[in-house]
């Protein structure tokens, strides 16, 4: 009997025990949490108050880096999550052998350089792209081609717009893939942004080329069909475009990735020498008249 009782003792011990050292536990993972909590609250308010300044701001919107509202967006996210980052390492600075604590800490760092390097990249691709946009304004090309009658080339293009949006992507992508590298996990998409940012600069010169065979082309076809002397000006000049902008894709198509064209410039062969011969068809029977006229002339000469 006494030992039954003394067996019932050291149970209701053992359970009395293990409620004190989970209230203990209990109560400490509330201090760590409030701790944490009101310590990040302090840094994150900190963060978000510097990013605010009036100065920051208006500085971002006068170089076209973002609007005033997206900033207060950012900065407010980046404040809610630099506090929870700030409890999380509160927990894992206190649970220093919880493997699990200690992850978790090591990635949502990581997330947040991946974070703020977005934010740079965003901001200096914004102010890039203004940059690129007045410069390109300045040189005036847009107002020399609608001098030489070649704007409608392009189809209305913006062409400041076009050439800054692309810098800004480039840019972007750029601190984008560097996030990315961050990541051991993502080793797979790493190795698809660093092809993609390789790619880019090549997509980027084929459209430049394919722009400019364009205004080319239309230049020279207005020219010649401005000469109303000349026989079959507008075939001619139909004929000219053609061949220059067939030219110009020739000349891009490896830049897209198009290594083997040997497909292409041979039917660039053909295409001409279809052109060829049927511009020498037009003229040959447009003009086999003024040719009879003038072979009678020398036939009584001779």
């Amino acid at each position: 009997m006494a030992s039954i009782i003394e067996n019932i003792e050291g149970t209701i011990g053992n359970l009395l025990n293990d409620m004190v050292d989970l209230s203990v536990m209990a109560l400490m993972l509330l201090l760590l949490f409030v701790g944490g909590y009101i310590l990040g609250s302090i840094v994150g308010g900190i963060a978000r108050r510097v990013l605010r300044t009036n100065k920051l701001q208006e500085l971002f919107v006068k170089y076209g880096a973002m609007t005033s509202g997206s900033w207060s967006e950012i900065t407010g996210f980046l404040g809610q999550y630099v506090k929870w980052l700030i409890v999380i390492f509160v927990f894992a600075s206190y649970y220093n052998t919880v493997q699990p604590l200690t992850d978790l800490l090591n990635y949502a760092t990581t997330f947040l350089v991946f974070i703020v390097l977005l934010v740079v990249g965003w901001i200096l691709a914004g102010v890039l792209y203004k940059m690129v946009r007045e410069i390109i304004e300045n040189m005036g090309i847009e107002k020399g081609l609608k001098k030489y009658g070649v704007a409608d080339a392009l189809g209305g293009m913006d062409i400041p717009h076009i050439s800054a949006t692309l810098a800004k992507i480039y840019v972007f992508l750029l601190f984008v893939w560097i996030g990315v590298s961050q990541f051991e996990e993502l080793g797979v998409f790493e190795n698809f942004m660093e092809g993609l940012m390789g790619y880019i600069p090549g997509l980027i010169l084929g459209l430049i080329i394919i722009i400019v065979s364009l205004i080319v082309a239309d230049f020279a076809g207005d020219r010649l069909k401005k000469k109303k002397k000349a026989p079959f000006a507008a075939g001619i000049a139909l004929v000219a475009e053609v061949i220059i902008v067939i030219f110009g894709v020739t000349l891009a198509l490896p830049k897209f990735g198009f290594e083997d064209i040997e497909i292409i410039k041979w039917s660039f062969l053909i295409i001409v020498l279809c052109l060829g011969i049927g511009l020498a068809i037009a003229m040959g029977l447009g003009l086999k008249d003024s040719f009879a006229r003038v072979g009678k002339k020398y036939e009584k000469e001779i």
